[in-house]
């Protein structure tokens, strides 16, 4: 799950070179292991269907790795899910975002605590439901960082806060890749 995190994700660093022509890595890394850390939930939750073929195969899933004891599996999931939260916030954040976005994210997050919630993680139906609901997260996820860019200017951050941040640390981190396509 943490291998399948790592490449699926890939495409956040991918899409922002190509659109920015540089990393902004105050962005881009909680960015990055929010999708990471969010892969490994709702993939730990598809792989407990498959726990029997895993032990079988002597694959090391998540769903194995947690332990059969419920309750701690399911804690392992809650400190990743917060873990995800956490970097959804501080992305939006660092780009700025309107606090409709912490709102949406919020609500993204509290998806996350219904899957696990109400995971049977002996239930293959159940758990085949709760995966498949990852599309209304990506969704709120999606939909709050596009609401909280177009309500951004609703919202002005205080300009002397951003100007030490910038002279302290943001611009630092923010490295062109190539050049002739910085804008």
């Amino acid at each position: 799950q943490l291998v399948l995190g790592l490449t699926f994700n890939w495409g956040a660093w991918m899409g922002w070179a190509a659109t920015y022509g540089s990393m902004d890595y105050s962005i881009i890394a909680p960015l990055y292991l929010s999708g990471v850390t969010w892969t490994i939930v709702y993939d730990t939750i598809y792989a407990n269907q498959d726990k029997k073929d895993d032990a079988a195969l002597g694959l090391k899933s998540t769903a194995l790795t947690f332990g059969e004891d419920v309750q701690q599996h399911k804690l392992l999931l809650h400190g990743f899910a917060g873990f995800t939260w956490s970097q959804w916030m501080l992305a939006g954040y660092m780009a700025q975002l309107s606090p409709l976005h912490a709102i949406g994210v919020t609500g993204a997050y509290a998806h996350l605590v219904w899957q696990i919630q109400t995971a049977d993680l002996d239930d293959p139906h159940n758990l085949a439901k709760r995966f498949r609901s990852n599309t209304i997260t990506g969704g709120l996820v999606f939909s709050s960082i596009m609401l909280g860019n177009i309500t951004s200017p609703m919202f002005p951050f205080e300009a002397s806060s951003w100007e030490e941040l910038d002279s302290s640390m943001h611009s630092s981190i923010h490295v062109p890749i190539s050049r002739g396509m910085e804008k």
